[in-house]
């Protein structure tokens, strides 16, 4: 095979879908460029024309998955007595599109320190960053408010999407938001127990 095809390209799209397929069946870690272009029936070289390397064919596949600027807008919007009502609905319906891919996502950040910090700081900047200091009833709680947000959401993925631990893995998201949302509210805007000594 080699370098580009004759008329109009379609080749960037093509190596978008099949990363998206080969990441979502091996994970990150797991997937080979070499792997993609062959199921994108294209040069592995282009890979680097198109996207410089894996990493940045990971992460255009995982910003056309969601962005989550985009997710959280309205729940920024929200009053605070429902906002983790909206939080969790906006979460759960991009997790119910995009599972495939965000779950292998999810997995690879696992074993990979590089990839976990990577996705801490993109979560923290653009999601649950900017919910926790819109809604902390004051600036000085606003770390701890997000730290405590990130737990209940990761564990809420984790077991949904990764584990697929019963009733939650087929649950109705309404079900889930019922059950989970009062203390996703608490989180957000709830007294907060005092800080541990030292």
């Amino acid at each position: 095979m080699s370098g580009r095809r004759p008329g109009k390209s379609t080749t960037r799209q093509e190596l978008l879908d099949a990363a998206r397929e080969v990441f979502a069946d091996r994970g990150v870690d797991g997937a080979t460029t070499r792997e993609i272009a062959q199921r994108a029936g294209v040069d592995p070289a282009m890979i680097a024309h198109y996207f410089g390397s894996k990493g940045g064919l990971f992460d255009a596949v995982t910003a056309l998955q969601v962005d989550p600027r985009q997710v959280v807008a309205p729940v920024l919007e929200a009053d605070p007595e429902d906002a983790a009502r909206q939080l969790l609905t906006a979460l759960l319906r991009v997790w119910d599109a995009h599972a495939s891919v965000l779950t292998a996502v999810l997995r690879s950040a696992t074993r990979n320190k590089a990839l976990a910090a990577q996705m801490r700081t993109f979560i923290l900047e653009r999601a649950v960053g900017p919910v926790a200091a819109r809604f902390a009833p004051s600036a000085e709680e606003v770390d701890v408010r997000a730290a405590l947000l990130a737990s209940q959401i990761a564990g809420l993925v984790l077991t949904r999407y990764v584990l697929r631990w019963e009733p939650l893995a087929s649950a109705d998201p309404d079900w889930i938001v019922d059950h989970i949302g009062p203390t996703v509210q608490t989180y957000l805007t709830g007294p907060l127990p005092a800080p541990p000594a030292g």
